[in-house]
């Protein structure tokens, strides 16, 4: 389900738009209305103007809102009086949510397009004199419609990054699709931070947790499997950055890093607790004690040593920007680039 919301003017036009019961092709019926005269389309456009007009300062006391549900969903939403009291009830549910009651509204279905949607009309000036204050609507109204499909069910469309055609990707951009519909598939299925990291092992994927050492808190993840290593921000910034995974899977502190299932380094030989402090304050631990060969080996100084510069000559793996970044290029090349630039010869102008 999603809602567009319109301010107008005038009541006139839209109510005209919403209940055009004349119109074959929309088939639009009146399914709720509350405190305006239904006697026609003019009575109850005067209803509204009349009650608007104890608030003459409001210059655009009419709010349009289009509900419109999936075409997955049409099966709910059938052409009979439970299919529109469904919709009632819904759009009923989005008014409360939004905070919008005490008020004059309308509610109209229409049946010209494949997918259920119906017309919400309602008066900014409540019964009382009062104006329905519309501060941040757009950003509630996105809270609102997700909570709502939720609690009914609803189907949601998947993101853009689900709709991306792979045969048509080349190179890393297909590597990288590869692995971020990997890692989404895993935290539709994970609960937790502990099951999202099993699953993630288990598929081949490793993650990497970045802290800050001045205030001991995670602020970043990075993933890699046998081909790239790449941010979560840079995968999906709506999606796989830590944050947005912690409103999934719950808060996880730095204290958690013992879980079994995590691999906080993408190198193939990894070590007990080894902090790497860099520059910039922040540092990255690793907790695995297990080879390559998946013996343990605590002990063993060449594992540890392979490990160190292992993870010294991959520049890729370096911290940036809070997780762990994706490009190919040394660690120098910047200051090439730098170096390449200030060689330059310019000419004056004229």
């Amino acid at each position: 389900m999603i809602a567009k919301i319109k301010t107008r003017e005038s009541f006139t036009g839209i109510v005209d738009y919403a209940h055009d019961y004349d119109n074959d092709k929309k088939k639009a019926r009146l399914i709720d209305f509350k405190d305006v005269c239904i006697i026609s389309n003019k009575s109850i456009a005067d209803s509204f103007t009349i009650q608007a007009s104890m608030h003459t300062k409001i210059a655009k006391p009419v709010k349009h809102i289009s509900l419109g549900f999936s075409p997955n969903d049409a099966h709910l939403f059938t052409d009979d009086k439970e299919g529109d009291e469904l919709m009632v009830r819904i759009a009923k549910d989005w008014m409360k949510e939004m905070g919008i009651g005490n008020t004059q509204y309308i509610i109209a279905r229409h049946l010209d397009t494949e997918h259920p949607h119906c017309h919400l009309v309602f008066n900014r000036i409540d019964n009382d004199g009062n104006v329905i204050s519309d501060s941040r609507e757009r950003i509630r109204n996105m809270a609102v419609c997700k909570l709502l499909n939720k609690k009914y069910g609803l189907y949601v469309a998947p993101s853009k990054s689900k709709k991306i055609h792979e045969d048509r990707l080349r190179g890393y951009e297909a590597k990288k699709h590869k692995l971020r519909m990997d890692i989404n598939n895993i935290l539709d299925k994970s609960s937790n931070w502990e099951e999202f990291c099993r699953l993630l092992k288990e598929a081949g994927i490793s993650s990497r947790f970045f802290t800050s050492s001045q205030t001991n808190t995670i602020r970043g993840i990075s993933f890699a499997n046998h081909q790239i290593s790449i941010s979560g921000s840079k995968l999906e910034s709506k999606v796989l950055t830590y944050g947005q995974l912690c409103l999934k899977l719950g808060e996880r502190r730095i204290q958690e890093s013992s879980n079994p299932y995590e691999e906080k380094t993408f190198s193939s030989f990894v070590k007990n607790e080894v902090p790497v402090n860099h520059s910039n304050g922040h540092t990255i631990t690793t907790d695995s004690n297990l080879t390559e060969s998946g013996s343990t080996d605590s002990t063993s100084s060449s594992a540890v040593g392979e490990a160190m510069i292992e993870f010294l000559l991959q520049p890729h793996q370096v911290e940036t920007g809070g997780g762990g970044g994706s490009d190919n290029r040394g660690w120098r090349d910047d200051d090439k680039d730098k170096d390449n630039n200030n060689n330059r010869t310019y000419k004056r102008r004229r």
